[in-house]
């Protein structure tokens, strides 16, 4: 028996400059469609702010499709 909970799984992604300027500018989207309904969106800002300061992976990458 652990005396700590179990951390949640970290799922990393690969994803190009574009890729990251559509998903940051998709969050933005959902951030200002929250903030005009009144609901909390303090989560989605979060993300957008680990999601910009995310550096490129270096080293190799394995690209892969699952199914």
């Amino acid at each position: 028996m652990s005396l700590f909970a179990p951390k949640e799984k970290v799922v990393h992604i690969c994803v190009t400059d574009c890729e990251r300027r559509i998903i940051i500018n998709a969050l933005k989207k959902l951030r200002d469609e929250q903030i005009r309904e009144n609901k909390n969106y303090d989560f989605i800002e979060t993300i957008i702010a680990k999601f910009a300061k995310a550096d490129a992976m270096k080293g190799t990458r394995k690209s892969y499709e699952e199914r």
